[in-house]
């Protein structure tokens, strides 16, 4: 019987941690170190849910909390390709220095490369052979693909958690704007470049990230795996605690939404998401709708967008990779 190879994956992310942040993608680098069938081979941060150096320092202690501090660290782009971030991106940074102080710039463990020149090192020391997953603004991919051309044809799959396609008509249509998904609104330009690359891609975004199609943790289904106290469950604690009791979208009561762990599980059972093949461009002109994604159905497409998802088997597959690390932290200390 011929061995499974496993999928190889660099996780793009903008982790934050603490009161008003998604913490989802300090959660999809749970899952990842979790799953058996994934190898994590470095995780690049960008900014988005916080600024850079923020997201590789929360990057750097996720790891170290899991149990896996040899995975690379690299620091990307710490604003869109147009070189200026949004005026409310740069009032919440000057809030959350407020709130959450300075944070080190050069956190122990991060890698020297920067995020864009990991990607292309890695791909095309691999070809065909790593999988991106990328759950911020899409600039860090965009610009290795501006800086390497020949990425376009040695990734294996690009899946990113972005976009409000409309299929859902309560929580389809944006989040930040009445037509923008957050990750794609922070750049635009950016992810344009990445959705029109032909490079194989899921799209995975509101339209299944939501309550109606049940993507949601909710408090008690995770009290069950925080009654242990070990180092890890301390952190799990921490940042689930105000990922639920204050998320930056609060969309749910005593619950939070997983919208970048649905597209990382997407690689472990792609079934947990029925999609459409399509053609998708993204708005990066007009003001009034800045970071809208328009995806058209075609058989040429190279993208596949998700358009329904299985909430209730996802989470069960989440919490089952939670508690896997659970147990590892309570064997650990005997």
């Amino acid at each position: 019987m011929t061995k499974a190879v496993k999928r190889r994956v660099i996780l793009d992310c903008d982790p934050g941690i603490g009161p008003g942040l998604d913490a989802d993608d300090v959660l999809a680098i749970l899952f990842l170190v979790a799953s058996p069938e994934l190898t994590l081979e470095g995780v690049t941060t960008t900014y988005g849910n916080v600024d850079a150096p923020r997201a590789a320092a929360n990057a750097v202690r996720t790891l170290a909390a899991a149990g896996r501090p040899d995975v690379p660290v690299c620091m990307g782009m710490s604003v869109p390709l147009t070189g200026r971030l949004h005026a409310r991106a740069m009032e919440e940074y000057e809030s959350l220095r407020q709130r959450l102080g300075p944070v080190d710039e050069q956190p122990k463990g991060k890698h020297a490369l920067h995020s864009s020149d990991f990607i292309i090192a890695k791909v095309m020391e691999n070809p065909g052979e790593i999988d991106v997953v990328a759950v911020g603004p899409l600039t860090n991919l965009a610009l290795a693909i501006i800086k390497e051309p020949a990425l376009k044809k040695n990734i294996r799959r690009v899946t990113i958690l972005g976009g409000a396609f409309g299929r859902e008509p309560t929580f389809g249509r944006g989040n930040i704007t009445p037509v923008a998904e957050y990750n794609i609104w922070g750049d635009p330009l950016a992810a344009d470049i990445v959705f029109t690359s032909g490079i194989p891609m899921t799209a995975v975004g509101l339209d299944v990230c939501n309550p109606v199609r049940g993507t949601v943790l909710y408090r008690t289904q995770l009290e069950p795996l925080l009654t242990a106290n070990t180092p890890f469950v301390k952190f799990l604690r921490e940042v689930t605690e105000t990922y639920i009791k204050q998320p930056k979208f609060n969309w749910v009561k005593d619950g939070c939404v997983l919208y970048d762990i649905l597209a990382t599980a997407t690689l472990v059972d792609p079934a947990l998401v029925k999609t459409e093949v399509s053609k998708v461009r993204v708005e990066h002109f007009s003001d009034l709708t800045w970071g809208q994604t328009v995806a058209t159905p075609a058989e040429g497409g190279h993208v596949a967008v998700a358009i329904d998802a299985n909430g209730p088997a996802f989470v069960d597959l989440f919490l089952k990779r939670i508690k896997s690390l659970v147990d590892q932290s309570i064997a650990a200390v005997g």
